[in-house]
């Protein structure tokens, strides 16, 4: 069982309550000093007796206030242990590849006397050949892994890179298979929407035995691994990293089929149907399509245009998560504050330590807001969580903890929740500037919802038709928010700006029309004119012609 703390400096704050205790000692003793009451410690009168049970009560107050105080702490510090299986939606393929450079990787046990590591150039470079749109990733392993190339799909990148493939890469001595890996889990990014798959090209010698802990660690995030050996089975000299130690190496392939093996059954991974942690013999005939084959199917999923990639069905893969168990240390908090408070109210006139009427009214007033009240705390923490994200500007991981709201308080019934899940939406729209889908989810609260709410979705509906040039719209909506709070300044300066642009553009309207009204007047005095000058000219012709007959008879 994986017992994990995510914020362990909060566990600091335990310590707060030494000082509390101080104070509240220091205060007791004064209280005590000023009554006279100190000096009857021995004494078995009456009065004796309740201060005694006022004594008891005291310290058996403090006590569950200071239990309290540590259920928070720990519940803030965010334990967990303990997963279980999540279905996530993947689309698109992401391969690490891990290569052993490690000196035993330079026996010349492949076939056709190749090393192993030129065996590994060569594999890889077909396998490369067949992996299209895959983004891929290049690790080396030697006695640590690194990161040479982080996910990319310029295949062009990786295959320039295999020659260069040798020991001389790293200087760390002996060889580490599972750092290597672990190194290909950072290469992937958190929350990827791709199926991430791990290719480990070696020879399965290694020297710390960390090969089964990195394949658990795999099998928790939902990544497949394959390991693909290389070498022979028989023992084979090599030289190690000082050029003068003969060492003999061979393909431990039974080591690794049952680092496999183990690290599927400690994780339950044979419920996950679609994730492979398994070894491949390279020799074997059709091993590059056992590799090769769970990747082409999860591209087969995704259509490809050109250079642009559109999503055309996705699929389901599970993946084990931590159970966080923050809700119990709080749940644990809150019963030791409702103690605390209760024994605060015992009666210390002696009725057999009966409870005063409004405690007893107080914890079915408790109990009964724990009961009817939980989705709707939990739907609350959920607006705060959002919330703390869109102060962070994750603004996707905000709108999707209120989209989650939302449909959580309609299959609830719950109208405050849901009202105040769609504002909150339709303001993180606003603040990435998505204006229309802002206004849609504005225009869904409805007038049941609370003052504010109903105010504040009227003020930012009336800034995006503000935005947009609808003044008069926006004029409106200012309107609207002003009845509900007419105290409000910054929605009277808004209106008085929306009034005065909106007569403003009727301004403008009305010298525009004015202006085309006086450009057609122009345009038929232009033409009465031409017309007149036409007349005259046709006259002026019809003379000349009359004149020219004449004469042109006479000279005949």
């Amino acid at each position: 069982m994986n017992f994990t703390c995510q914020r362990p400096e909060v566990l600091y704050g335990i310590l707060l309550i030494i000082p509390a205790l101080i104070i509240a000692i220091i205060q007791y003793r004064n209280v005590m000093k000023r009554y006279k009451v100190i000096t009857i410690k021995d004494d078995d009168s009456i009065h004796a007796k309740r201060i005694k049970k006022y004594h008891f009560t005291i310290a058996l107050r403090s006590t569950f206030l200071s239990v309290a105080w540590i259920m928070l702490i720990l519940a803030f510090a965010g334990f967990s242990w303990g997963t279980y299986l999540e279905p996530v939606q993947k689309s698109g393929t992401a391969v690490s590849l891990v290569f052993d450079i490690s000196y035993s990787m330079n026996a010349e046990d492949a076939p056709g006397g190749m090393t192993r590591l030129e065996a590994v150039k060569k594999y890889s470079a077909m396998l490369l050949s067949h992996m299209e749109n895959t983004a891929i990733s290049v690790i080396i392993a030697k006695g640590d892994g690194v990161v040479l190339v982080p996910l990319t799909e310029d295949k062009a990148v990786v295959e320039t890179l295999l020659d260069s493939l040798s020991p001389k890469l790293m200087s760390s001595g002996g060889t580490s298979l599972g750092k290597g890996i672990r190194a290909a889990l950072r290469a992937f990014p958190s929350n990827s929407s791709q199926a991430n798959t791990i290719f480990v090209f070696t020879d399965g010698d290694e020297t710390d035995g960390l090969l089964e802990t990195s394949l658990s660690e795999c099998v928790k995030n939902g990544v497949s691994v394959y390991l693909v050996g290389f070498g022979s089975e028989r023992e084979t000299k090599v030289l190690a990293g000082d050029g003068k130690t003969t060492v003999l190496t061979a393909l431990r392939f039974e080591k690794m089929k049952n680092a496999c093996a183990n690290a599927m059954k400690k994780n339950a991974a044979r419920q996950i149907s679609d994730l492979q942690i398994l070894y491949v013999d390279a020799t074997e005939a059709g091993s590059a399509l056992q590799l090769l084959e769970p990747i082409q199917k999860y591209n087969r999923n995704v259509k490809y245009e050109k250079d642009n990639k559109v999503n055309d069905s996705s699929f389901v893969r599970y993946e084990q998560k931590p159970v966080k168990r923050y809700t119990l240390f709080l749940g644990l908090g809150i019963v030791f504050f409702v103690l605390a408070f209760v024994v605060s109210e015992l009666n210390a006139d002696g009725i057999a330590d009966s409870i005063h009427r409004k405690s007893i009214i107080s914890i079915v007033f408790l109990v009964l807001m724990c009961s009817s009240c939980k989705e709707r705390f939990f739907g609350a923490k959920t607006i705060l969580d959002s919330t703390w994200n869109w102060y962070q500007h994750r603004y996707n991981d905000s709108i999707a903890g209120y989209l989650q709201t939302v449909y959580n308080a309609e299959a609830e019934g719950d109208d405050l929740l849901e009202q105040y899940a769609v504002y909150d939406l339709a303001v993180t729209y606003l603040s990435q500037n998505e204006n229309d889908a802002a206004m849609s989810r504005f225009n869904q609260i409805e007038d049941t919802a609370c003052e504010p709410v109903k105010y504040a979705a009227f003020y930012n509906s009336g800034i995006i038709a503000y935005r947009k040039g609808n003044y008069d719209v926006a004029a409106e909506y200012f309107r609207k928010a002003l009845k509900i709070d007419g105290t409000k300044i910054n929605a009277k300066i808004n209106l008085e700006l929306s009034l005065k642009n909106s007569e403003k553009e009727a301004k403008v309207r009305e010298n525009e029309f004015s202006q085309v009204g006086e450009s057609d007047k122009s345009d038929v005095m232009e033409q009465s004119v031409f017309q007149r000058i036409r007349e005259y000219d046709k006259k002026q012709w019809k003379n000349s012609e009359k004149k020219e007959t004449v004469n042109s008879s006479s000279d005949y």
